[in-house]
């Protein structure tokens, strides 16, 4: 019959300034994530993509005429998802997925635009096109296949043409080189940033 060794186990102890850094989401966080998205959560999200893509179209324009397109800008912002809540149920975690897939577009466009290379340019024009694109794939990125609405009924919601609307999603996934993993400190991290526009 053999010994039984036992060997002491390192408690892992983390710092107060470590653990500070360590974001994590409360339990009610987690429940407003999983449900269909809060008006207060479009809200913010709204608000979060507004001063992000303002910051791309608008930054030329007087500070009076920049103003007054943001409100038009974060009006319709809250509309589309307030739709898109109603009649394809996002959730609250496929409304941040959203707003990062955006989020990775404007930064490579100006990557892009730095660089005097070729890529998708976000524009008044195509906000709109921008946002279905990036909410179709946040959906199949978290959602079962069984329960996604093809790209007909998006097509036909939003008054896109099926052939458009199939090229803008290969083009918005290119354009991101087909990389659109978040991990999970950057969801909680993005997530506490939008979170915070609704305290402003």
């Amino acid at each position: 019959m053999s010994e039984l060794t036992v060997a002491p186990i390192m408690k892992l102890y983390i710092d107060n300034s470590v653990r500070s850094h360590i974001l994590q989401l409360r339990p009610e966080d987690i429940s407003i994530l999983e449900q269909p998205a809060t008006q207060n959560l479009i809200k913010s999200s709204s608000h979060f993509l507004m001063k992000l893509i303002s910051n791309v179209l608008y930054s030329n324009e007087t500070p009076q005429d920049q103003l007054q397109k943001n409100e038009s800008l974060f009006l319709k912002f809250q509309s589309f998802f307030s739709y898109v809540r109603e009649f394809a149920h996002l959730s609250g975690s496929e409304l941040i997925y959203t707003v990062y897939l955006v989020q990775k577009l404007v930064k490579s466009q100006i990557e892009c635009f730095n660089e005097d290379k070729d890529c998708i340019m976000i524009s008044d024009s195509n906000v709109g096109t921008t946002l279905v694109c990036a909410v179709i794939l946040a959906m199949k990125i978290i959602r079962d296949v069984t329960e996604l609405k093809n790209n007909s009924w998006w097509a036909k919601s939003f008054g896109i043409s099926l052939e458009l609307l199939n090229r803008s999603e290969l083009e918005f996934y290119t354009q991101l080189d087909f990389n659109v993993v978040m991990d999970e400190q950057q969801f909680i991290r993005l997530y506490h940033k939008i979170e915070s526009q609704s305290e402003i």
